[in-house]
């Protein structure tokens, strides 16, 4: 069933490394007629977009992770390092979803993609966010990664970490992968290519 709503204003209340706007909207309730109006805040703007993406490389057994500083995670009182797959918004330049990720890999990490597998299309916070992730699988070339990146006048200061199927699961189980778009791509890798997992495991047990 799809139910109505009304936006009865509509303002931008902050404009800086992100866009805030402030919505008084009224909605319709489940046990029917419209709500009073309620204000609500949102981060970013309708279409805005975030691309993300896991490299591995299949031949060398790898996955590729970024780290890099966070303030969510200073604020929230835990390390402010994290450790994360390529990431970013798409911007003016970018016509589809994979050119942008395309765009990511080659700033972040050094080379592009052999492959993409898209996974889905989610928004990780739409309480708060008009933000959607394009989250994809990304086939790579390990060899030809750098080991530091970021653009200098962004502020970006990123360290680019290669690990075995068997370390990234290590981290992953100690808890060192802590976000959720490096989880949901990590569920998603093992989903769809646990073969490649198994065979560095028992390689490994050799």
């Amino acid at each position: 069933m799809d139910y109505r709503y009304r936006v009865e204003n509509d303002t931008e209340t902050y404009r800086g490394f992100f866009r805030v706007r402030r919505y008084t909207v009224a909605y319709e309730r489940y046990r029917g007629g419209m709500g009073e109006p309620v204000e609500r805040e949102c981060l970013g703007r309708a279409g805005s977009a975030v691309v993300a993406a896991l490299p591995y490389d299949p031949e060398r057994g790898e996955l590729i992770f970024v780290e890099q500083f966070r303030i969510g995670a200073m604020v929230a009182g835990v390390n402010p390092w994290q450790r994360e797959i390529v990431a970013g918004f798409m911007d003016e330049k970018d016509t589809t979803p994979e050119a942008a990720i395309q765009r990511e890999l080659e700033e972040e990490i050094g080379t592009r993609a052999r492959r993409l597998e898209y996974v889905a299309g989610y928004f990780g916070s739409p309480g708060g966010s008009a933000g959607q992730v394009h989250l994809y699988l990304a086939e790579i070339d390990s060899s030809q990664t750098v080991a530091y990146s970021g653009i200098a006048a962004e502020g970006e200061d990123i360290a680019v970490h290669r690990l075995s199927y068997r370390e990234a699961l290590d981290w992953l189980a100690a808890g060192k992968l802590d976000n959720a778009n490096t989880l949901i791509a990590m569920q998603a890798f093992l989903l769809r290519h646990p073969h490649l997992a198994a065979q560095q495991h028992s390689q490994a047990t050799l």
